[in-house]
């Protein structure tokens, strides 16, 4: 058992530093008339421990508190980041604000007694939500911030003055038990070490699921991550994930893992991923997940039913979540020779349906009569600026929207 938490552990924290999300890859407009707002970093960095507190209690984790050499960390690392031009975990030495090849190497060198460190990282979000979410959606990415003994955290966001687009969001995640133990003894043994791991054994829940039961406002999509679950698909629905808590469990045999509409009907065209077939070989044999194949619904009720047997104990897990609900008028783009009225000045989204595992909107040519901004890679917010006495057809790569004008 001892053994087994150890390796878990140690090997979270060395795996989890070669992960990176890019939301803009493969999407970026031809022409996009939204300026890029300056961000109140300061603001960002507090609302965004808030919400990633909020999903790990939702979950039933503890939650993280701030922590000053993590958090130095992530501001140094982040700064390379803008300054260099580049996005992920690793620094070149030869590089300019160069403070370690890796975030163990980052926060030791601000005081931070252990190396054991988590560092999740996403580049070119415009806030902290679009951030978390993100990496929330990008399965490796959301293990790392629902650890099961993880309890500090480090976060700084830095953003190019010259070219606001450009930013990075740095999370540096570890454990005070951790932290202390190396501080008093370097050479611990495995007595202390599972200790310091187990911190939390009676705080955080046995079995966290992520959606987290009656959970709303979820992203239905899920589209890349390095390395990707799902090499082939450039766009699928939210995965869908359940951890079993190593400091109660030791053995897991999986049996199902199903995902129900909100009519209850079956959802087959799924993948389940265990520590067996995951692709990447990321996934410990405590986690699994289920990848819906098709994106998900706008605000959609689904429902999930998990069985394995436990510790030799039948177990069956049910709970269901809400799919984001947007805060604009969504038209869901089934006939594209359809001519649909908008009213002038008053925003709207429209969702392309993908229509393959590849399916991304893209190129995007329109003429100045409309604000345009990207929603997710299959959906778009136009706001109508001026009127027009004839139809105006927009193209998005090989898709295509009509609209008429209306005052």
């Amino acid at each position: 058992m001892i053994k087994n938490l150890r390796t878990f552990i140690l090997g979270t924290l060395s795996v989890s530093m070669i992960y990176f999300y890019f939301l803009s890859a493969n999407a970026t407009p031809q022409k996009n008339i939204k300026i890029t707002p300056l961000l109140n970093i300061n603001n960002q960095e507090e609302n965004a421990l808030k919400y990633l507190n909020k999903l790990r209690q939702g979950a039933g984790l503890v939650p993280f508190s701030s922590q000053k050499q993590l958090k130095l960390a992530s501001k140094n690392h982040a700064n390379y980041l803008i300054k260099n031009h580049t996005i992920g975990h690793y620094e070149n030495s030869k590089k300019a604000h160069f403070t370690g090849k890796f975030a163990s190497h980052r926060a030791l060198k601000t005081g931070y007694n252990t190396p054991l460190i988590i560092e999740n990282v996403s580049s070119h979000n415009q806030n902290y939500k679009e951030s978390i979410d993100g990496l929330m959606a990008a399965i490796y990415h959301r293990f790392a911030f629902l650890d099961f003994q993880g309890d500090e955290i480090g976060i700084a966001i830095k953003q190019n003055p010259y070219n606001k687009q450009e930013t990075a969001f740095v999370y540096n995640i570890s454990s005070n038990a951790l932290n202390n133990l190396y501080k008093n003894k370097k050479n611990h043994s495995k007595m202390a070490l599972t200790k310091a791991l187990d911190i939390h054994k009676e705080e955080n829940k046995k079995i966290i699921t992520y959606p987290f039961n009656n959970q709303k406002d979820v992203p239905p999509v899920f589209f890349n991550e390095f390395p990707d679950p799902l090499p082939e698909y450039d766009v699928s629905g939210f995965p869908i994930s359940i951890s079993f808590n190593q400091a109660h469990f030791n053995h897991i045999k999986f049996i199902s893992f199903q995902l129900f509409d909100s009519n209850k009907n079956l959802i087959t065209n799924t993948r389940i991923h265990t520590h067996k077939n995951d692709p990447n070989k990321r996934l410990n044999k405590f986690s699994f997940v289920l990848f819906p194949l098709n994106r998900l619904e706008w605000n959609h009720k689904y429902h999930v039913r998990f069985v394995a047997l436990v510790n030799q104990v039948k177990i069956e897990k049910e709970w269901s979540f809400t799919t984001k609900n947007p805060s604009l008028p969504l038209h869901k783009v089934l006939n594209e020779e359809e001519t649909i009225n908008v009213h002038l000045n008053q925003a709207t989204i429209f969702y392309f349906p993908p229509q393959s595992k590849n399916d991304l909107l893209k190129k995007v040519q329109y003429n100045s009569n409309f604000d345009m901004e990207f929603v997710d890679k299959n959906s778009i917010k136009l706001t109508a600026l001026e009127p027009s006495f004839f139809p105006i057809e927009i193209k998005i790569g090989k898709h295509k929207l009509k609209l008429n004008i209306k005052n």
